[in-house]
């Protein structure tokens, strides 16, 4: 996992109207490799968690890029559990085998603020297809439900483009 700062490239997809409305809070986050209870178990398995020191958060916007399972998912969970984020999750189904790992990394990270904790929520992609899901359920009894999140069914639209979709018509 490659973790990319992002400057001009998102200027151009965001309008200035959103991206002078964001503001750094979120400065850092401290892995405690020396803690870890165990490194056969995911995540701490993950090289990427047992060789980083801290990540820097200085930029107004960060894009976690690598391939599946390389841990973008579940730092970015990390992060909210840490911060007292509430995260909005599915009901976890039956797996053949449990890690009673999984859930408590936040427990051997540190984080750092500019100016103290903000209030939040956290959905991940599956959370949030459920909803784009639900919604095409209620736009189907009710159309007008579909201008509240960009006039069109969220899940005709790839991932990324729902996800715009949905933050564009929170932010007007």
């Amino acid at each position: 996992m490659t973790v990319e700062p992002l400057e001009a490239v998102i200027s151009n997809k965001i309008p200035p109207a959103i991206l002078s409305g964001i503001v750094m809070h979120f400065r850092r986050i401290v892995f405690h490799a020396d803690r870890y209870p165990t490194r056969e178990h995911y995540p701490f398995s993950l090289s990427v968690f047992r060789e980083t020191e801290s990540l820097v958060f200085d930029r107004p916007v960060t894009f976690f890029v690598g391939e599946n399972g390389t841990g973008k998912s579940t730092l970015l969970e990390t992060i909210a559990r840490k911060c007292g984020i509430h995260i909005w999750e599915q009901q976890a189904g039956r797996r053949p085998v449990h890690n009673p790992y999984e859930k408590r990394f936040h427990a051997y990270v540190s984080v750092a603020w500019e100016k103290g904790p903000v209030p939040g929520s956290f959905f991940g992609s599956a959370v949030f297809r459920d909803f784009a899901r639900m919604l095409d359920e209620w736009a189907a009894e009710e159309p007008a439900q579909l201008t509240l999140f960009g006039g069109k069914s969220l899940t005709t639209l790839s991932h990324g483009q729902s996800i715009m979709s949905f933050f564009m018509e929170e932010k007007k």
